[in-house]
């Protein structure tokens, strides 16, 4: 595990001190940048309609970010193993019981979040701030992968991250805060339950978290004691009539350091945190976007480089005629191409898509050349054997057509194949924005022949042709 630097009494984040310095000298409007930034953001993707469909949800994720801009919304998660009192937190922070409280696993199964309304009504400087509180599941949860996956979202998301504990710290509680920790958001450390402890417990186990677990994680001043949910104690009540009861009573919940420690994080650092984390987030969507964009139009190019590759084929296995069976592969592939350059919106023209053609022909070199006399001379043969069945008065046809299709299949396969290489070289080409870069043309152009050869696909296109020559 990573060993972050020291925390004891550092500075802000460093991308965080430098929007705060931007507030303090009031360099122009923070939130108006985010927002203008998020806009290019947005208008940079140049996404197709069916990428648009595809990549529907993260498009929504990274509007939604400039409502939150515009509420200026700042989530607040709590995390933490199970059982340790995140909901009961929460509940407290609120003034009221919202969030399920229970003590068996998988009592939070889900995100779950409400507004903290009252809690900016007499601090200065959060005017106008939507606090939105946020549960979720326990991190220990037994088969929670997907509860996992879940909370590591809500942290993605959060503008200040509360972590809940309850007792000296287990290495799976140090790990994910570690973990937390590299997400760049503001962390409160929360020793909650302290009720259950004596003094002098208490006091020992809070030093041994503030100077030893957490000290290259968290600010000393973000170690926080709560009980958010004291336990009942037993009272005698007299009732009016001389009789008395035993009855239960739960002690008022230790929970103002919380809330004036979080009011505190936010009042000097609010505006920044919004801003700053929304633009964390739009850069991670942005990432997503881009990746799946990419596999989007990789899967598109894919198909249609094998479908030209068949079509190709196809053409030539079935044409007689050399120069024809020769001109019309060109057009194949320059037409595979240019609709490649669509995919990857580098709109090419014909004349440049042809010259593409030759340049990767000449760096295939030997396929190249066994292409062209392969289909020369077979192409000759085939003339001869259709001329040698219309002379025989068809009663060559049998053996004419058996050597007929052998020819044709091969010729066919080797244009298929060069089809292939030409087409993923392309696409090569415009993915790395028209050029080879530095290995060269002839590298990535062998390259590409290998690990068609290493991953038979050479073979798949002949029997895929096969099946489509023959039927």
């Amino acid at each position: 595990m990573a060993t972050p630097e020291p925390l004891g009494d550092a500075p802000p984040d460093p991308a965080l001190a430098q929007v705060l310095e931007q507030l303090e000298a009031g360099e122009g409007d923070l939130v108006a940048r985010a927002r203008e930034s998020l806009e290019q953001t947005l208008q940079g993707l140049k996404l197709t309609p069916e990428e648009e469909h595809a990549l529907a949800d993260e498009l929504r994720q990274l509007r939604e970010l400039s409502l939150k801009l515009d509420e200026n919304k700042v989530e607040i998660a709590a995390f933490g193993m199970v059982s340790r009192g995140k909901s009961s937190v929460l509940n407290a922070l609120l003034g009221q019981d919202v969030f399920k409280v229970g003590t068996t696993h998988g009592t939070t199964i889900n995100r779950v979040a409400r507004p903290w309304e009252q809690a900016t009504f007499d601090r200065p400087g959060l005017e106008g701030a939507r606090l939105v509180l946020v549960d979720t599941p326990g991190i220990d949860e037994v088969g929670g992968e997907v509860r996992e996956v879940l909370a590591r979202d809500v942290a993605r998301h959060a503008d200040l991250i509360l972590f809940v504990v309850s007792s000296d710290m287990q290495r799976v509680e140090l790990e994910s805060l570690s973990q937390l920790r590299e997400a760049q958001k503001p962390i409160i450390l929360v020793f909650n339950q302290v009720d259950r402890y004596p003094d002098a417990d208490r006091d020992q186990i809070y030093a041994k978290i503030k100077d030893e677990r957490v000290r290259d994680l968290v600010r000393p001043d973000d170690v926080v004691m709560t009980a958010a949910r004291p336990d009942p104690y037993k009272v005698k009540v007299q009732h009016p009539d001389g009789s008395i009861t035993v009855e239960w009573e739960r002690p008022a919940p230790l929970i103002e350091p919380l809330k004036a420690r979080i009011l505190d994080v936010l009042e000097r650092e609010g505006k920044a945190l919004v801003a700053l984390n929304t633009l964390l987030l739009a850069g991670d969507l942005h990432d997503e976007i881009v990746k799946h964009k990419v596999r989007i139009r990789d899967d598109v190019a894919n198909r249609m480089i094998w479908n030209f590759s068949l079509a190709k084929g196809a053409a030539v296995a079935l044409n007689p005629i050399p120069v024809a069976d020769m001109a019309g592969g060109l057009a194949v592939d320059v037409a595979m191409i240019i609709s490649l350059s669509k995919v990857y919106g580098i709109p090419l023209t014909r004349h440049t898509a042809a010259s593409l053609i030759k340049d990767m022909m000449i760096a295939l070199g030997a396929l190249g050349a066994v292409e062209v006399v392969t289909r020369l001379v077979a192409s000759g043969i085939k003339s001869s054997l259709a001329g040698l069945t219309v002379l025989s008065g068809g009663l060559a046809i049998p053996l004419t057509a058996l050597g007929y299709g052998a020819i044709g299949l091969t010729m066919g396969g080797t244009a298929a194949t060069t089809s292939y290489v030409l087409g993923h070289g392309a696409k090569f080409y415009l993915q790395q924005g028209c050029q080879w870069g530095p290995k060269g043309i002839k590298t990535v152009v062998h390259q590409i022949l290998a690990e068609a050869k290493a991953d038979s696909v050479i073979d798949r296109l002949r029997d895929d042709l096969k099946r489509r020559v023959v039927r």
